[in-house]
Formats: C-alpha cells, structure tokens, sequence
C-alpha cells in the first residue's frame, strides 16, 4: 500500500512530464530547425578543433595563391590571361599532376589586344595603317586557351541564373551501381560558365558551388555530384581528382533497395564515401604555409629547380587569398581560410583517405539515447534526491562525450553530442521543476510539520506515503515513553522567567534529541514532560529496545547537562542541581493516527499503553530509578542490562504488571561487575525487594540510587550496595 501511494503520488506525474517533454523535444528533432543543426555543426566543429586532421603537409596538394604580393608586382586583378597561360606552362614544366583553377572564365580578357583595337575610342586614335598590321593582333583567351589545351587543366563553373547562364556541361561519363539517385544530389540547371574557347581547351569542367546556408556561413560540406534529373555534374574536387589520375568515368554506387541514396563515389582507384545526398564532410587539418605558393613566383620562372621539389606529382589549385578579391571563407577549425583552400583541403582529405561518416544510424541512434535518457530521468527524479540525480545524469553525459569523442578519433563517425545534453537538461530541469511546484507541494508542507517531531529516517518514509496522514487511526503495536523533569515546581519558584525558559528548552531539547536520534516520533510536550512513541507512522522491528536505548541516551546527556559549568552556576544556588529527569515506558496495543477536527488534528497515539507509559515514569519516584519498563521485555530488549523491580496493580486490570529497571546498554549487561551485582541481587530481591501482597516499597534500587555521571562509578556502588544488603 505504501509503495502505491508513492507510486500514485510521485512516480506517475514525474513519468507524465518526462514522456511529454521528451516526445516535444524527439519531434523538434525531427522537424530540426535552424538551431538545432547550428549547434550540431557547432559541435562537430568542436571535434574538429580537438582533434584536426594530420599530416596536411605530405600529401601531394598545393595552392597556387594570388596573394597581395603578386598583385603587387603584376597588376590588379584580372590579369591578362597571357600571364595565366605562363603560369599554366611553367607549372606544366614543374611536374604539376594536375591544374585546377578556383576561377570563372565567363567573359572574353578585356585586356586582349585584338579586343582594345575594337574599342571605338582606341579606334579613333590609331591611323587606318595601324589598325590593319601585317599579322593578326594576338588574342589572350587565344594564348590561353592554347596553354591549356593537351594538359592536365580544370576550370570551374557554378550554378546560378544570368544573362550568359547555360545548362552545365560535362567531360565524363557516369556509371550506375544499385538505384538510380539522380534525385539525391543538389539540383542545378543553369551555370555561369566559362567562354567556350576555354571549355573546349579543358580537360576538366567541375562546379564550386558550397552552400554556406545550409552551414550557417562555415564551409563544412561540398557537394560531389550535383544534377538536372537527367544526367551527373562533379564538383572541382572530383574532376581534378579524375584528371589527376587520367580517367575518363565516375562510378556512382547509390544504395541497392532505395532510390535517391548515394553510399559512395568512385574515381579511378579512389573511393569515396558520402552522405546519402552526395556530400563531402570535410575533415580538416591546420592552414600550414607551406602549402601556399605565391603566384608572381612561378610566372617569373625563376627559382624552378626550388618549385620543382615541391610541385612535381602535386595536384595544383590556382585561386587567390588577396583581401581585395574577396574569397575568403571559414572552415570548422574556426579560420578564415581562401575559397581555393576548401577544395584543396577535401582533396588532401579524399588522398589520406581520413573520412567522416554520418549515417542515418547515427541519427536514430541519438533520438533512442533522448528516448531512453527522458524515461530514466523521469523515474530518477521521482526516486531521488537531486545530488544523487545530478551525479548520475553527469556520469551518463561523460560516458557519452567518452563515447562521441572515441568515435569520432578512431572510426571518423560523427555523434550529435548538442542535442542529446539538451535534453538531458530539459528533461531534467523540467521534471525537477514539476517535482518542485507540484509533486513535493504537499511534501514540503509535511516536511515543515513533521521536521521537528520525527528523526529523518521516518520523514522520508512520510513523505512517500502523504496519503496515510489523514483524519482516522489504526491498531498497532507501539512502544510509548513518557519523560518529565523531576523538582521542575522549585525550579519555577526560584528561577527567573528567562532563566526558567532556557533551562526548560536546554532540557527539552537534549530529550527530543535522544528520541530522534534513535527513531522515535514526538507526540506531544506538555509542560515540563515529553510524550513519544515508536512503531509509528513507519514498521520498527525491536521498537521496545529503541525506545530503551533513547531512555538510556537521555540519562547521558542530562549527565552532560549537569556537568555544564554554566548551568551549574545558574541552578546550585537554588539547590537545583543536579537535574534529573524520569522515564517511564510500555509496550502494547494502541489506536494509532490523526485525531482531532477536520481543521485541525495531531499525529498521536490513543489506548491503555499511554496510560500504562504514564505510570511507569510515575513509579520511578517510588521506586527509586529513573527508567522504568512497564509490562513485558521484548526478545532484543533482554540483550540490554535489565532487572525486575516487582509489580503493580494496574486499574481496570485483574493481574498484576511486571516493572523493570534498566540500569545499562548491552556493554553494561556484559561487564563482570554487572553479572556479580545480578546474581546477588536475584537471592536477596524476594526478602527485600517485594512484599508479600504484592506492593512495590523502597528496594534495593532505591537504596542503590548513584549519579550516572560514571558508569565505572555506578557500577562498583552497585557491588558495594550488595555488601551492606547482605550484612542487613
């Protein structure tokens, strides 16, 4: 019944707001919108950064940089294209296993002779001599074309809408594997192309088009393949690698049972796998110098045996890194690095074969992980305490970050870390904080009621099961103590009020203490006495011997009290001190619950056990001991030092109650002093200790009454009592 209650109270609406609040946030996962993928980039950028990619300087990739140094000595920008015909024979002449240009060609060189001839403002200046020459006036795109032609070269286009756009054209053929994903990649029907002389002269045509959109301005993924529904277009990256390797075809290798998946790219004897969509993720390492080759360097053709080491078998990309030109990007590194370098940088990737896989598995993984964690919070959150909780949710988390972190270094797999830790953290905060407001509103009041009656053990137990404090009882077995302070009437006659106060709170509270610390509740204070019990509202095995051992913690701390220098000098000069208090308990059947109004009732106990507790704590005056046992021992409480101390005639019952003395705990009980005093008080307690009809009067407990400052005291005046007992 306890448990269903709890179950009731604190496991179902805790299980609600988790279910709720994790199937919110699985769908907004789903949905995933533009914060989400921000921070998951954000993430897989944080990898990166951790742990960049190696080794950039080996491999056989170089950038030919028209950096501010070669603006400088050749000229803004655009050059005549004379001077990129230079540069394309002498990089020819280096060894260069490929030339790729980061650059659109889309309009005649303005800077072409035959062009400025036509020029009607040139026109009118030259003389009709001039105009027609013996030989033809050279064409740069010409000259240019005429480099390119026969080597290894790539020009670039990109996808867009314009005046001079085309339908994009292609220099390779494509083969199929599985379905067909045509569908899958990124669609492009028109481009912004290059003149046709220099197509033509080409080797390779591969598009540069990134979708910084998608990334949120970080050049994160390339596109490999792009499509118009009816035919495959690569990217730079793949057509300088098929040039490089002199190949003519692409194997696409899409996914055997689904259409519009691509597993991976084949080119020549490079495979390459990508995302479902044809994406590249690329993996980077740091921007290193050495890579950079300043373009005026190589047109001026010095230095080659110098470029010749560093260049030959190289695949070469031509782009810029001048300010002016306005090509710069950022990678997920976190640098601002030329547009050239994001090609060059997926090209040394694809070489070194250092790939970053992202599968759907990856995906459902992470939302069975957020599924998962929101059930398990749900049900922490219900059962524990917060520091338990948080140190378990910071375990789950640190094994996920090991997790994400191994995967990422040994295998190249990406694991959203963001959203699974935004989860934990909204799940958490919103089940903690439904806890808070609602589930532990009725808690906190039991909490504010209860604190100061019961030991926290038994606090827990209530706060898990409210609903048993409600108006009405039960039957139980209790254990009931009483205790009152002894001469408390002289100690109103001659204390101050203030002083009378201080002494009575002192004294009630080292009683309270006693009875908490060893499980009791607190039934009530009246006056100068207290009024406990045990077995109530929780199950106690052995409460007779709790509530024993609290009796017995009581005398020591009143021996504590006494021995306070400050409440010495407050209560000798009254002849106060020292201060003694009685303890009286019983054991039986008792109504057991909230008794009073509808508006207003106490937690308490009701029956003959209360009355019998009562008399007990009244008998210790009597019969000269300060803890009195009324009624049968239990088995446990045996194992404490205990002796009969007669019996009495109880009202409204035909038999007579057995009185028990409890002189000690279980060290007490097992002392040779104590076994000695034991035996010798069982041959002398009929002749003086009882009666014959019955009646209690001054015992050989009386006449042994000590202070229990001591034990050892207490003990060697008990064996010198026994002497003088048996000498009378």
């Amino acid at each position: 019944m306890r448990y269903s209650n709890m179950l009731k109270n604190r496991l179902l609406p805790s299980l609600l707001i988790g279910f709720l609040v994790t199937s919110l946030l699985i769908f907004l996962r789903i949905a995933d919108p533009i914060t989400l993928s921000t921070m998951r980039g954000a993430g897989f950028d944080t990898m990166q950064r951790l742990w960049p990619r190696q080794g950039e300087k080996d491999l056989p990739v170089r950038i030919v940089d028209i950096d501010e140094a070669s603006l400088a000595k050749l000229g803004q920008w655009p050059w005549p294209r004379t001077e990129l015909a230079k540069l394309v024979k002498e990089l020819n002449e280096l060894g260069a296993a490929a030339i790729a240009f980061d650059i659109i060609f889309p309009e005649p060189d303005r800077l072409s002779p035959d062009r400025i001839l036509n020029d009607p403002a040139i026109t009118k200046l030259l003389s009709p001599a001039a105009l027609k020459p013996a030989t033809p006036f050279p064409n740069n795109d010409a000259i240019f074309a005429s480099a390119i032609s026969g080597r290894r070269v790539i020009l670039a286009y990109a996808g867009g809408m314009g005046a001079t756009s085309k339908p994009p054209t292609g220099k390779a053929g494509f083969a199929q594997t599985g379905l067909t994903a045509l569908n899958a990649v990124p669609s492009i029907s028109l481009v912004h192309p290059n003149i046709n002389i220099l197509e033509k002269a080409a080797d390779g045509l591969g598009i540069i088009n990134i979708d910084f959109r998608r990334d949120q301005g970080t050049a994160r993924q390339i596109p490999l393949l792009m499509s118009d529904g009816k035919s495959y277009y690569p990217s730079l990256v793949l057509e300088t690698l098929r040039v490089a390797q002199g190949v003519d075809t692409y194997v696409v290798n899409g996914a055997p049972n689904s259409e519009n998946v691509i597993n991976s790219i084949r080119v020549g004897e490079l495979e390459i796998p990508v995302s479902d969509d044809g994406q590249l993720t690329i993996y980077y390492s740091q921007d290193v110098p050495e890579t950079y080759l300043s373009a005026e360097r190589i047109i001026n053709g010095t230095d080659r045996e110098a470029l010749r080491a560093v260049i030959a078998n190289n695949i070469v990309l031509v782009g810029t890194s001048a300010t002016s030109l306005q090509d710069t990007k950022t990678s997920s590194l976190g640098e601002a690095i030329p547009g050239v370098s994001v090609h060059a940088q997926a090209i040394a990737q694809i070489l070194s074969s250092s790939f970053l896989k992202r599968s759907d598995l990856n995906y459902y993984f992470e939302l069975l992980f957020v599924g998962m964690i929101g059930l398990l919070i749900s049900f922490g959150t219900a059962l524990l305490r917060p520091m338990p909780m948080i140190v378990g949710l910071f375990a789950i988390v640190s094994s996920l970050l090991v997790t994400a972190a191994y995967a990422f270094r040994h295998f190249g797999v990406l694991i959203d870390l963001t959203f699974p830790i935004l989860s934990v953290a909204t799940i958490y905060l919103a089940t903690i904080a439904f806890k808070l407001l609602v589930t532990d509103r009725e808690g906190r009041v039991l909490r504010n009621v209860f604190s100061h009656y019961v030991a926290p053990s038994i606090l827990v137990e209530i706060e898990n099961n409210p609903q048993a404090l409600k108006l009405g009882g039960e039957t139980r077995e209790v254990t009931v103590m009483f205790v009152d302070i002894q001469n408390f009437t002289p100690m109103g006659e001659n204390l101050k009020p203030e002083e009378l106060v201080a002494t009575v709170n002192t004294l009630l509270s080292t009683c309270s203490a006693g009875i908490l610390t060893h499980g009791g509740t607190i039934d009530k204070f009246i006056g100068d006495a207290v009024m406990a019990f045990w077995n109530a509202p929780i199950a106690q095995n052995d409460h007779q011997y709790l509530a024993t051992l609290a009796a017995l913690d009581i005398q020591k701390k009143i021996s504590e009290f006494n021995a306070n220098e400050i409440n010495q000098e407050r209560l000798k000069p009254h002849n106060l001190w020292p201060v003694s208090v009685r303890v009286g308990l019983a054991t039986g059947s008792a109504i057991v619950g909230n008794m009073g109004s509808l508006e207003r009732f106490d937690y308490s106990v009701l029956g003959e056990t209360v009355n019998l507790a009562s008399r007990a704590e009244g008998l210790c005056k009597q019969i000269g001991h300060n803890i009195l046992i009324a009624g049968q021992i239990q088995p446990k409480t045996k194992s404490l030092a205990i002796i009969d101390a007669g019996a009495v005639v109880v009202r409204g019952k035909k038999t007579k109650t057995p009185i028990h003395a409890v002189i000690g705990d279980e060290v007490t009980a097992a002392t040779p002093e104590y076994k000695a005093f034991l035996n010798s008080y069982r041959l002398i307690i009929e002749e003086l200790c009882i009666s014959k009809n019955g009646r209690i009067r001054p015992n050989l407990i009386k006449r042994a009454k000590v202070d229990h400052t001591s034990q050892n005291q207490f003990l060697e005046k008990l064996q010198s009592r026994i002497s003088d007992y048996q000498k009378d």
